[in-house]
Protein backbone atom coordinates (compact mmCIF):
# COMPACT_ATOMS: atom_id res chain seq x y z
CA UNK A 1 0.00 0.00 0.00
CA UNK A 2 1.31 3.43 -0.98
CA UNK A 3 0.14 6.09 1.51
CA UNK A 4 1.44 8.92 -0.69
CA UNK A 5 -0.51 8.14 -3.87
CA UNK A 6 -2.41 11.35 -4.75
CA UNK A 7 -1.19 13.04 -1.54
CA UNK A 8 -0.54 16.77 -1.92
CA UNK A 9 3.07 17.53 -0.96
CA UNK A 10 4.40 21.10 -0.77
CA UNK A 11 8.18 21.51 -1.06
CA UNK A 12 9.97 24.83 -0.63
CA UNK A 13 13.50 25.30 -1.92
CA UNK A 14 12.49 22.78 -4.57
CA UNK A 15 14.65 24.14 -7.39
CA UNK A 16 17.83 22.38 -6.27
CA UNK A 17 19.58 20.28 -3.66
CA UNK A 18 17.58 18.47 -0.99
CA UNK A 19 14.37 20.23 -2.00
CA UNK A 20 14.63 19.02 -5.60
CA UNK A 21 15.57 15.49 -4.51
CA UNK A 22 12.63 15.40 -2.08
CA UNK A 23 10.21 16.55 -4.76
CA UNK A 24 11.40 13.86 -7.18
CA UNK A 25 11.28 11.22 -4.45
CA UNK A 26 7.67 11.98 -3.54
CA UNK A 27 6.77 12.13 -7.24
CA UNK A 28 8.00 8.57 -7.66
CA UNK A 29 5.54 7.66 -4.90
CA UNK A 30 2.75 9.17 -7.04
CA UNK A 31 2.22 12.24 -4.86
CA UNK A 32 0.97 15.49 -6.36
CA UNK A 33 3.74 18.07 -5.95
CA UNK A 34 3.55 21.78 -5.27
CA UNK A 35 7.02 23.25 -5.84
CA UNK A 36 8.09 26.65 -4.50
CA UNK A 37 11.33 28.58 -4.96
CA UNK A 38 12.70 31.92 -6.14
CA UNK A 39 14.78 30.31 -8.92
CA UNK A 40 12.07 30.05 -11.55
CA UNK A 41 14.16 28.54 -14.37
CA UNK A 42 15.52 25.73 -12.21
CA UNK A 43 12.09 25.16 -10.69
CA UNK A 44 10.52 24.77 -14.12
CA UNK A 45 13.18 22.20 -14.94
CA UNK A 46 12.25 20.14 -11.88
CA UNK A 47 8.57 20.30 -12.84
CA UNK A 48 9.39 19.18 -16.39
CA UNK A 49 11.43 16.29 -15.02
CA UNK A 50 8.47 15.21 -12.90
CA UNK A 51 6.00 15.61 -15.76
CA UNK A 52 8.21 13.62 -18.16
CA UNK A 53 7.87 10.64 -15.84
CA UNK A 54 4.09 10.93 -15.59
CA UNK A 55 3.98 12.92 -12.36
CA UNK A 56 2.05 16.04 -11.46
CA UNK A 57 3.67 19.26 -10.29
CA UNK A 58 2.63 22.87 -9.90
CA UNK A 59 5.26 25.59 -9.58
CA UNK A 60 5.17 28.87 -7.68
CA UNK A 61 7.74 31.62 -7.41
CA UNK A 62 7.82 32.19 -3.66
CA UNK A 63 9.83 34.20 -1.18
CA UNK A 64 9.20 32.27 2.03
CA UNK A 65 10.44 35.23 4.08
CA UNK A 66 7.40 37.27 2.96
CA UNK A 67 4.44 36.30 5.19
CA UNK A 68 1.84 37.98 2.96
CA UNK A 69 3.13 36.16 -0.11
CA UNK A 70 3.17 32.86 1.76
CA UNK A 71 -0.42 33.44 2.87
CA UNK A 72 -1.54 34.08 -0.71
CA UNK A 73 0.42 31.03 -1.86
CA UNK A 74 -1.25 28.78 0.71
CA UNK A 75 -4.74 29.98 -0.21
CA UNK A 76 -4.03 29.36 -3.90
CA UNK A 77 -2.66 25.88 -3.23
CA UNK A 78 -5.67 24.94 -1.12
CA UNK A 79 -8.01 26.30 -3.79
CA UNK A 80 -6.31 24.44 -6.64
CA UNK A 81 -5.25 21.18 -5.01
CA UNK A 82 -7.38 20.79 -1.93
CA UNK A 83 -6.03 19.84 1.51
CA UNK A 84 -2.26 19.56 1.85
CA UNK A 85 -0.89 16.35 3.34
CA UNK A 86 2.84 17.13 3.72
CA UNK A 87 4.80 20.39 3.86
CA UNK A 88 8.57 20.12 3.46
CA UNK A 89 10.42 23.27 4.56
CA UNK A 90 13.68 22.96 2.64
CA UNK A 91 14.40 26.57 1.60
CA UNK A 92 17.70 27.73 3.06
CA UNK A 93 20.48 30.30 2.68
CA UNK A 94 23.97 30.64 4.15
CA UNK A 95 26.24 33.44 5.30
CA UNK A 96 29.86 32.39 5.72
CA UNK A 97 32.21 34.31 7.99
CA UNK A 98 32.89 35.42 11.55
CA UNK A 99 29.86 36.59 13.48
CA UNK A 100 31.53 39.94 14.19
CA UNK A 101 31.42 40.63 10.43
CA UNK A 102 27.76 39.77 9.97
CA UNK A 103 25.50 42.80 9.49
CA UNK A 104 22.03 43.03 10.97
CA UNK A 105 20.71 42.93 7.41
CA UNK A 106 22.46 39.58 6.82
CA UNK A 107 21.15 38.23 10.12
CA UNK A 108 17.59 39.23 9.24
CA UNK A 109 17.92 37.75 5.77
CA UNK A 110 19.13 34.35 6.92
CA UNK A 111 16.65 34.14 9.80
CA UNK A 112 13.90 35.30 7.45
CA UNK A 113 14.46 32.39 5.10
CA UNK A 114 15.73 29.58 7.33
CA UNK A 115 13.54 30.16 10.39
CA UNK A 116 10.71 32.57 9.64
CA UNK A 117 10.17 30.99 6.24
CA UNK A 118 9.31 27.68 7.88
CA UNK A 119 7.16 29.43 10.49
CA UNK A 120 5.24 31.23 7.74
CA UNK A 121 4.51 27.93 5.97
CA UNK A 122 3.50 26.27 9.23
CA UNK A 123 1.08 29.04 10.15
CA UNK A 124 -0.35 29.11 6.64
CA UNK A 125 -1.14 25.39 6.39
CA UNK A 126 -1.64 24.34 10.02
CA UNK A 127 -5.28 25.52 10.37
CA UNK A 128 -6.47 23.36 7.48
CA UNK A 129 -4.51 20.39 8.82
CA UNK A 130 -6.08 20.81 12.25
CA UNK A 131 -9.52 20.96 10.64
CA UNK A 132 -8.82 17.67 8.85
CA UNK A 133 -6.96 16.26 11.86
CA UNK A 134 -4.29 15.11 9.48
CA UNK A 135 -1.01 16.38 8.04
CA UNK A 136 2.75 16.40 8.45
CA UNK A 137 5.53 19.00 8.50
CA UNK A 138 9.11 18.11 7.56
CA UNK A 139 11.65 20.75 8.55
CA UNK A 140 15.14 20.47 7.07
CA UNK A 141 17.49 21.53 9.84
CA UNK A 142 21.24 20.84 9.86
CA UNK A 143 24.00 19.12 11.77
CA UNK A 144 25.03 22.67 12.67
CA UNK A 145 21.99 22.87 14.92
CA UNK A 146 23.42 20.10 17.12
CA UNK A 147 26.67 21.79 18.14
CA UNK A 148 28.41 25.16 17.68
CA UNK A 149 30.37 25.32 14.42
CA UNK A 150 32.58 28.40 13.89
CA UNK A 151 32.10 30.75 10.93
CA UNK A 152 28.44 29.88 10.33
CA UNK A 153 26.89 31.59 13.36
CA UNK A 154 23.70 32.98 11.77
CA UNK A 155 23.06 29.73 9.90
CA UNK A 156 23.60 27.69 13.06
CA UNK A 157 21.31 29.98 15.06
CA UNK A 158 18.56 29.77 12.43
CA UNK A 159 18.69 25.97 12.28
CA UNK A 160 18.77 25.64 16.08
CA UNK A 161 15.66 27.84 16.28
CA UNK A 162 13.98 25.75 13.59
CA UNK A 163 14.80 22.58 15.51
CA UNK A 164 13.25 23.85 18.73
CA UNK A 165 10.06 25.18 17.12
CA UNK A 166 9.72 21.81 15.40
CA UNK A 167 9.89 20.02 18.73
CA UNK A 168 7.37 22.38 20.33
CA UNK A 169 5.02 22.04 17.36
CA UNK A 170 5.28 18.26 17.49
CA UNK A 171 4.14 18.26 21.13
CA UNK A 172 1.33 20.74 20.56
CA UNK A 173 -0.20 19.22 17.43
CA UNK A 174 0.00 15.50 18.20
CA UNK A 175 -3.54 15.54 19.60
CA UNK A 176 -4.79 16.72 16.20
CA UNK A 177 -3.13 13.83 14.38
CA UNK A 178 -0.42 16.06 12.91
CA UNK A 179 3.18 14.91 12.73
CA UNK A 180 6.45 16.86 12.66
CA UNK A 181 9.83 15.51 11.56
CA UNK A 182 13.15 17.34 11.79
CA UNK A 183 15.91 16.27 9.40
CA UNK A 184 19.59 16.85 10.22
CA UNK A 185 21.72 16.54 7.08
CA UNK A 186 25.47 16.63 7.38
CA UNK A 187 27.71 17.71 4.50
CA UNK A 188 25.56 17.29 1.40
CA UNK A 189 26.25 18.08 -2.24
CA UNK A 190 24.00 21.08 -2.76
CA UNK A 191 24.37 24.60 -4.15
CA UNK A 192 24.00 26.11 -0.66
CA UNK A 193 27.69 26.83 -0.08
CA UNK A 194 28.34 27.86 -3.67
CA UNK A 195 25.60 30.49 -3.35
CA UNK A 196 26.62 31.53 0.17
CA UNK A 197 27.41 35.13 0.96
CA UNK A 198 31.14 35.18 1.72
CA UNK A 199 31.79 38.07 4.09
CA UNK A 200 34.80 40.33 3.69
CA UNK A 201 37.93 39.01 5.43
CA UNK A 202 36.27 35.63 5.96
CA UNK A 203 38.63 33.52 3.84
CA UNK A 204 39.66 31.87 7.11
CA UNK A 205 36.09 30.66 7.51
CA UNK A 206 36.05 29.17 4.04
CA UNK A 207 39.38 27.47 4.73
CA UNK A 208 38.10 26.12 8.04
CA UNK A 209 34.99 24.58 6.50
CA UNK A 210 37.04 23.13 3.66
CA UNK A 211 39.32 21.46 6.21
CA UNK A 212 36.32 20.07 8.12
CA UNK A 213 34.78 18.72 4.93
CA UNK A 214 38.06 17.04 3.99
CA UNK A 215 38.08 15.24 7.34
CA UNK A 216 34.58 13.83 6.88
CA UNK A 217 35.55 10.31 5.87
CA UNK A 218 32.37 9.53 3.98
CA UNK A 219 32.53 12.76 2.03
CA UNK A 220 29.49 14.73 1.02
CA UNK A 221 26.20 12.87 0.78
CA UNK A 222 24.04 12.93 -2.32
CA UNK A 223 20.79 14.89 -1.77
CA UNK A 224 18.82 11.78 -2.66
CA UNK A 225 20.37 10.02 0.34
CA UNK A 226 18.58 12.59 2.47
CA UNK A 227 15.38 12.65 0.41
CA UNK A 228 14.83 8.88 0.43
CA UNK A 229 14.69 8.90 4.24
CA UNK A 230 11.89 11.47 4.37
CA UNK A 231 8.82 9.47 3.18
CA UNK A 232 9.45 6.60 5.65
CA UNK A 233 9.94 9.16 8.43
CA UNK A 234 6.62 10.80 7.55
CA UNK A 235 4.85 7.45 7.40
CA UNK A 236 6.17 6.45 10.83
CA UNK A 237 5.96 9.98 12.26
CA UNK A 238 9.59 9.95 13.33
CA UNK A 239 10.73 12.96 15.35
CA UNK A 240 14.30 13.05 13.99
CA UNK A 241 16.23 11.88 10.96
CA UNK A 242 19.99 12.06 11.58
CA UNK A 243 21.67 11.54 8.27
CA UNK A 244 25.19 10.36 9.03
CA UNK A 245 27.45 8.85 11.64
CA UNK A 246 29.24 12.18 11.89
CA UNK A 247 25.97 13.97 12.62
CA UNK A 248 25.17 11.50 15.39
CA UNK A 249 28.66 11.76 16.89
CA UNK A 250 28.54 15.56 16.85
CA UNK A 251 25.22 15.55 18.68
CA UNK A 252 26.45 12.96 21.19
CA UNK A 253 29.75 14.76 21.82
CA UNK A 254 28.14 18.14 22.46
CA UNK A 255 25.49 16.62 24.70
CA UNK A 256 27.90 14.77 26.98
CA UNK A 257 31.20 16.64 26.50
CA UNK A 258 30.29 20.25 25.65
CA UNK A 259 33.51 21.64 27.12
CA UNK A 260 35.65 19.54 24.82
CA UNK A 261 33.62 20.55 21.77
CA UNK A 262 34.01 24.23 22.70
CA UNK A 263 37.77 23.86 23.15
CA UNK A 264 38.07 22.14 19.77
CA UNK A 265 36.15 25.00 18.18
CA UNK A 266 38.39 27.64 19.77
CA UNK A 267 41.52 25.76 18.74
CA UNK A 268 40.29 25.37 15.17
CA UNK A 269 39.52 29.08 14.85
CA UNK A 270 42.87 30.08 16.34
CA UNK A 271 44.73 27.75 14.00
CA UNK A 272 42.80 28.90 10.94
CA UNK A 273 43.05 32.61 11.72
Amino acid sequence: MNPFRDAVVVVTGAASGIGRATALTFSRLEARLVLADLQEDLLAGVADEISSKGGLAQVFRLDVADPDRVGSFAREVLRRSGPVDVVVNSAGVLVLGETRLVTLEDFRWIMGVNFWGAVHLIQAFLPSMIERRRGHFVNISSANALAPVPYVGPYTASKAALTMISEVLRAETARFGIGVTTVFPGFTRTALRSRAILLADSEAGAAFLQRVRAKVKRGEADPFEVARRIPPAVRRNRAFVRMSRETFLLSWAYRFFPGIVRRVGRYAVKRTA
